[in-house]
């Protein structure tokens, strides 16, 4: 017989082990149920886009990978028009650090920095070909090529572009000047592809901003910001993203729309960052620790993935502004001016290009409608030798800045490329532009930017000076000139072949002819990356 104390402990012991195998099988059913559950969830919110399981993965913005997210912003704090406010980037910058530094899933350190691209510098200027005819000036870089070509500290400004300074860069922002955006779009253009190439070079992405205006009336809609912005991303020579900012202002309820004196408000200045930050990570802004506004967050966000299937452009760019396509599809191309040397040097370079198309022909005057009439653009300097506008007389009116004395220019021609004195001077490449839109000169008029054309021939080693003697300027410039009045009037680039020395003068001029196109091209159509020209 068994003892009855081992009877129980036998079944005490059955019980035991029943009842953990009840036990494992009532955890593994929900520990099965849990991690559907949690799977489902999870796909749940991939779909909405406020979380991304591969956190390792997405949340590793550090493109250099040097263990530090180094983002630079760049923009002006002054508009060119003293009536139009600038959008500062200071306050997106602090946002930006406060949405970054309290996501527990940037697992990086973080530095977020803002560089002011207005500049300011006085310079003694000379006017005419009298070496003891000089004028103190102050000039002032307000768009981004202005800022690009600033001679003094360009080479430091290059290197930290390409973060070889002491931040190597993993994004680098850009926004602009909304006066310029708004009125000459090709010019602000020009500007985002050198600044965001030079940016590539150093293995930098460069972000491209959709701003909005403070006042649409001074500007543009923001419809207008969005094609700019886009076509000037989609048409450039390197990768440009583009954070749609101003889309996502724009779809605002008005109750989150504040007004305050400075642009873009503190709820514009974080929808701002939070742009940024959503076209970084695909995320929702509000999964950072960081509480701003949640409603607002989650508005930009979706703002910013609609924006990526949308379409933001079609068709043909045409604006009108004075750096417009112009439509001369003519065998005989007529012209008129007043006949002054700096006249006729640009006409002898445009006569060098256009002898390289068979089938069209120079000819001065003739019965109207003629071409074009071509003449400086200085109001402050024989006024009397200006281009004229009649429209019963010429198709189009085409203005360039005077070039500087010989003495200052080939210093002072690449500080006087925005803006210099006063706001109604035009002695500039956008002075010119902008006298045009203000004196309300359009559709005819346009504008020739030469220190813009010599700036870029000194970057790409193609002339020593402006200039072939002590007043005239190089023939080269001049071919550069009647390079681009060609490309914009027809449409037409007619290169030729390449020549195989590349230290010749051949080779050089060859360059500046395609300079010009280029530079016709990308202000024509927002196209850095143009046609192959032939």
């Amino acid at each position: 017989m068994i003892p009855k104390s081992y009877n129980y402990r036998k079944i005490d012991n059955r019980c035991n082990w029943f009842l953990l195998i009840i036990i494992i099988v009532f955890f593994y059913a929900c520990s099965k149920d849990n991690t559907s559950t949690i799977e489902g969830a999870q796909e749940s919110i991939e779909e909405e886009g406020t979380e991304n399981p591969n956190i390792d993965e997405k949340f590793n913005a550090d493109i250099n990978q040097d263990g530090t997210l180094n983002i630079l912003l760049l923009g002006p704090s002054e508009s060119i028009n003293s009536s139009v406010a600038a959008f500062s980037l200071e306050p997106v910058a602090e946002q930006l650090t406060s949405i970054l530094t309290e996501d527990t899933k940037v697992t990086t350190a973080v530095n977020v920095e803002y560089e002011d691209t207005y500049r300011a510098k006085s310079l003694t200027v000379g006017l005419g070909s009298d070496t003891n005819n000089l004028f103190d000036y102050t000039h002032y870089a307000h768009s981004l090529l202005q800022y690009y070509y600033w001679p003094e500290g360009q080479a430091k400004r290059m290197s930290n572009l390409k973060g070889d300074n002491e931040k190597d860069w993993d994004y680098v922002v850009i926004a602009a000047d909304p006066y310029i955006i708004s009125k000459t779009p090709g010019f602000y253009s020009l500007g985002v592809n050198k600044i965001a190439t030079k940016v590539s070079e150093g293995g930098a992405q460069p972000l491209l901003l959709v701003l909005w205006p403070k006042d649409e009336q001074n500007t543009a809609s923001i419809s207008d910001f969005e094609e700019f912005s886009y076509r000037s991303a989609e048409g450039s020579q390197v990768e440009i993203e583009v954070a749609p900012a101003g889309l996502a202002w724009q779809d605002l309820s008005s109750e989150l729309k504040d007004e305050q004196t400075t642009h873009p408000s503190p709820n514009g200045a974080y929808l701002t960052a939070a742009s940024i930050y959503s076209q970084l990570y695909d995320q929702n802004p509000s999964t950072s620790d960081y509480t701003y506004n949640d409603i607002l967050a989650d508005a930009v966000f979706q703002s910013v993935k609609q924006a990526k299937t949308e379409t933001h452009f079609s068709g043909e760019f045409n604006y009108n502004s004075p750096f417009q396509g112009g439509n001369v599809n003519n065998p005989i191309m007529r012209y008129n001016h007043t006949g002054t040397s700096s006249e006729n040097g640009i006409i002898g370079g445009l006569n060098w290009v256009i002898a390289k198309d068979d089938g069209t022909e120079l000819q001065r005057d003739g019965a109207p409608t003629v071409h074009f009439n071509l003449g400086r653009a200085n109001t402050n300097f024989e006024a009397n030798k200006r281009y004229k506008i009649d429209a019963s007389k010429f198709e189009y009116s085409i203005g360039f800045p005077m070039q500087d004395g010989s003495s200052t220019g080939d210093t002072s021609m690449l500080y006087g490329i925005d803006k210099r004195g006063s706001q109604s001077e035009n002695g500039t490449d956008l002075g010119v532009a902008l006298y045009m839109i203000r004196e309300n000169e359009l559709p005819t008029a346009r504008a020739v930017p030469i220190r813009t054309l010599y700036a870029q021939m000194l970057e790409l080693n193609i002339a020593d000076s402006a200039y072939r003697d002590n007043w005239h300027m190089s023939r080269d410039l001049d071919r550069a000139s009647g390079s681009y009045i060609y490309t914009f009037l027809t449409g037409k680039c007619n290169l030729g072949v390449e020549p195989t020395d590349i230290s010749s003068t051949a080779w050089r001029s060859w360059r500046a002819h395609k300079l010009g196109y280029e530079t016709a091209w990308n202000l024509m159509f927002l196209e850095g990356k143009v046609p192959e020209c032939n």
